[in-house]
This record gives structure tokens, C-alpha cells and sequence, in this order.
């Protein structure tokens, strides 16, 4: 077991990732050395999508909800293999040129005063890792693709992960003072966008905070000549030309929804809100019920 902290009775098993077997799917067995592999990959790559497979008798698999098996940012197969899912972890942060780890930072230590805290779509783990590097006893982090948790549980043993949709959290009411979500929530419909800004209300503690960072709309626009000439301005063009090539199903529904409407529908109060290319910040709090 990777769990380090005193859980409570009623907290979810955390599985022991490290014996856990995944079974290779048919993106591990892409040989890249071969022309026939990368040639299968490159056509991922271009936009070409591919049915995401998984085995649904593994008990990790049947919880996975049917939006989040589609290839998003065209990686084969999705989130859903050990090679292809531990080169996303190490080239994500690269192409987002230092500001994942700079936001990483900065989200750390405003919930570094806390007790418990959530890292929802946890992905490889590293924001949940930066908080208990910070001191936070009780850090948890849960995602949908058991490959990238197994990855993360790998790389950081001392935070306790597991399988749970965003939407369908299996905690008890009040359980975090703070639930950090990033850049998750764009690649859920609204619908259950929404479910999870109410699933972190639920078990959040009263005056509880929610910090959540997404990809800027303002780096889809149009970007101006004369902006070149300023570093902002190229750093508009690299990533609305990355934006413009990666596979991401619902973006333009969550770039749409009236996020202030829907985080008070959720019962949360906006205390911060930060749009700079890349990223979309949001500062929130839990309101009194």
C-alpha cells in the first residue's frame, strides 16, 4: 500500500498500484522503431481518431465514464497505456514551456495551511505531489485512467491515489479543506463539469477553497501582427498554433459555459480570477449552505 497518512475508516482503499498489473493495450505495443508503428502513431498524431480500448471486466475500468475514452490530444489510445501515458506526463510539461510547474507552485502554497486536500484529474500526480511537498499531511489525488495512476503512485508514493470520476466522488461530505483541479474540467461535457464543481462542494468543509486552472480561451483568438513584436505575442502564437492541433472534444463547450454562473450554481464564491495565456485561473470558496 502507498498510504502514508492516517485515513479515515470511511476513505476509499487505496490499491496497492505498485503490484497492480495493467494489461498493454494497443498503444504499448506500438514499435516506434518500425515504419509501420510510427506511421500508426503519426496518424493519431494528425488528427486520424482511433477507438480507445480498454479492458471493462478489470473492476479500474468499469467506473471510466464513456466521454473520457476518446483520444484527447490525440495521443493513441488516450490516457490509456503505460508507454504512451508516461510520455504525456514528461512531454506536457515541456510543450506548456515552465508554466505548469510555475502554477504548480503557486497552488501549493495557498493551500500549504491546510490538512486534507484533493487533487482532482490528478493525471501524473504532480500537483498533489507539490502540495505535500509543502507539508499537507493528507493529500489525495484521483483521475479516471488507471495507467496514469499507476505512473503517478510510481513516482510519488507518498500521496494516496485512486480510480474515481470527478463527478462521482467516493468520499464523505466535508472531507477536504481544499480540492485543486487541473486542467480537467475543459475536457468534461458542462454536464458533468458541473457535477464535479458540485461533487467538490460536497465534500469540501465549510469556507473550504477550490482552486482550479484551465487553458485560456484568449489563446484561441486571432493573433495580431503588431503583437509580435512583443514576447506576449509569441507566446499567443506557439500556443494557439498547439491548441489548434491537439484533439479536444469539449474545449469550445467549456470556453462557452458562464463559469461565474456555474461555480455559484455549485455554491462557491469567486474570490480571484487570473486569464493569462496559457492558463485561466480561479480562485473559490465554499459558501455557507
Amino acid at each position: 500500500m502507498n498510504t502514508v497518512c492516517k485515513t479515515i475508516p470511511q476513505d476509499p482503499q487505496v490499491p496497492d498500484w505498485g503490484s497492480l498489473e495493467l494489461a498493454p493495450t494497443w498503444a504499448d505495443e506500438l514499435d516506434l522503431t518500425r515504419p509501420s508503428g510510427l506511421w500508426r502513431f503519426f496518424k493519431a498524431l494528425q488528427g486520424e481518431r482511433q477507438r480507445v480500448e480498454v479492458d471493462r471486466e478489470h473492476a479500474l475500468f468499469r467506473s471510466i465514464p464513456k466521454y473520457a475514452l476518446q483520444e484527447f490530444h490525440s495521443l493513441p489510445n488516450g490516457n490509456y497505456s503505460s508507454k504512451i501515458a508516461r510520455g504525456y506526463i514528461t512531454g506536457f510539461d515541456r510543450a506548456m514551456l515552465g508554466h505548469m510547474h510555475r502554477i504548480r507552485s503557486e497552488i501549493a502554497s495557498r493551500v500549504a495551511d491546510c490538512e486534507a486536500v484533493l487533487d482532482l484529474g490528478t493525471g501524473g500526480g504532480k500537483l498533489a505531489a507539490a502540495v505535500k511537498r509543502l507539508g499537507v499531511a493528507d493529500v489525495w489525488g484521483a483521475d479516471v485512467s488507471p495507467y496514469l495512476l499507476k505512473h503517478a503512485a510510481t513516482d510519488y508514493p507518498e500521496v494516496n491515489f485512486i480510480q474515481s470520476p470527478a463527478e462521482s466522488l467516493p468520499f464523505n461530505n466535508e472531507r477536504f479543506d481544499a480540492v485543486v483541479v487541473s486542467f480537467l474540467l475543459h475536457e468534461m461535457p458542462p454536464k458533468y463539469a458541473r457535477q464535479a464543481l458540485a461533487e467538490a462542494y460536497r465534500v469540501l468543509r465549510p469556507g473550504g477553497r477550490l482552486l482550479i486552472t484551465e487553458p485560456s480561451e484568449n489563446q484561441l483568438k486571432p493573433v495580431k501582427l503588431s503583437s509580435l513584436l512583443r514576447p506576449a505575442g509569441w507566446r499567443h502564437l506557439y500556443f494557439k498554433s498547439l491548441a489548434d492541433r491537439v484533439h479536444e472534444p469539449f474545449v469550445m463547450a467549456w470556453h462557452q459555459l458562464d463559469k461565474p454562473a456555474a461555480f455559484a450554481e455549485a455554491g462557491f464564491a469567486l474570490d480571484q480570477h487570473r486569464d493569462d495565456i496559457p492558463i485561466n485561473f480561479y480562485s473559490l470558496k465554499k459558501c455557507s449552505a
